[in-house]
């Protein structure tokens, strides 16, 4: 028979009302009948007896983990690193995907809080110095995870982006190509914004005149902006803000009667599945999406068992992938 929160009200000889307090945990109850009433949950199995534990120690066995865009090949990767490790270290996980959209986000965040989840890993849409400072306010642990600022008060984890941007401008200027276009992801969103810096510092370094598009990190924007770009000029090299935007690139190009890479060259960034299917097979920086999950994980828990006290910032390392583009 089916233990209602009546049953427990009943065993602990308190109202509906103040069980329901108790379990949403409200600031408002006696400790002593917090305590009576937590037994009561545990002794009838109202609840699983690992939750009633939680709510005792005032914590819970679940991540909350937001994400900007599932659909986004690269991320379900970075997701699986973080279920696995999750589940490896006793852990479930929520998942939450808000579109780029920062209210979106924020409401998960509520959300999270309110289910009182043990941490949140926060692959955030957008961050500023405000929002960090609303996030550091809040009673529970974040690790900013692939999107970051340094010398926030939280664990982040990610690659270096300007690093790997400026590298594959360097290695195209090294290989001649003197007309490169960045086709840039949007700029609220840090490592966009980041791979853009490392782009225009490579090209004034080299004396080389920046073409820069701005678009969403999705293959039809790729598709769209390169098309824009062939309406006035054909460089002879793109590097794109991500692989989606590459591949959207590389099929105008097609489109418009050109090769790849005779006519002009294109690099992406992420190295998903997809740029090792794509015809030509498509030069990516790799990022290590699975690790940075792991690693995320492993910062949580460090934080909430008080492994680690100081803000950590790791930087894995990326690697260029150069194939056929």
């Amino acid at each position: 028979m089916k233990v209602t929160i009546i049953d427990v009200a009943t065993h602990a000889g308190v109202s509906k009302a103040t069980v329901s307090r108790v379990i949403n945990k409200n600031p408002n109850v006696n400790e002593e009948i917090r305590q009576k009433v937590l037994h009561s949950i545990e002794e009838l199995g109202y609840l699983p007896n690992a939750f009633a534990k939680n709510l005792a120690k005032n914590t819970s066995n679940v991540f909350g983990l937001i994400l900007p865009d599932i659909t986004n090949p690269y991320f379900p990767i970075l997701a699986r690193g973080i279920e696995d490790a999750s589940h490896r270290l006793g852990y479930s996980l929520f998942i939450a995907n808000t579109d780029n959209n920062p209210d979106i986000e924020q409401e998960y965040i509520d959300k999270f809080i309110s289910q009182q989840v043990a941490g949140i890993i926060l692959i955030s849409s957008s961050l500023d110095e405000l929002k960090v400072k609303k996030l550091s306010e809040l009673s529970i642990p974040f690790v900013l995870c692939d999107r970051f600022i340094m010398d926030s008060p939280f664990d982040t984890v990610s690659i270096d982006n300007y690093k790997a941007s400026y590298e594959v401008v360097k290695h195209l200027i090294n290989k001649g190509h003197k007309d490169i276009c960045h086709l840039s992801g949007p700029l609220n969103v840090q490592s966009a914004n980041r791979r853009k810096q490392g782009y225009v510092d490579a090209i004034k370094e080299n004396d080389l005149e920046p073409c820069i598009l701005y678009g969403d990190f999705n293959f039809e924007s790729g598709y769209q902006l390169m098309k824009t770009i062939l309406e006035d000029k054909n460089p002879s090299a793109v590097f794109a803000g991500n692989d989606l935007i590459a591949l959207g690139a590389m099929n105008a190009i097609q489109e418009a009667g050109l090769t790849v890479p005779e006519d002009i060259s294109v690099i992406g960034c992420d190295d998903i599945l997809f740029a090792q299917m794509s015809r030509p097979k498509l030069s990516s920086i790799s990022i290590p999406a699975y690790q940075i999950g792991v690693t995320a994980v492993d910062m949580m828990v460090d934080r909430i068992k008080g492994v680690s006290t100081q803000p950590r910032n790791l930087v894995l390392e990326h690697k260029f992938i150069e194939r056929e583009s």
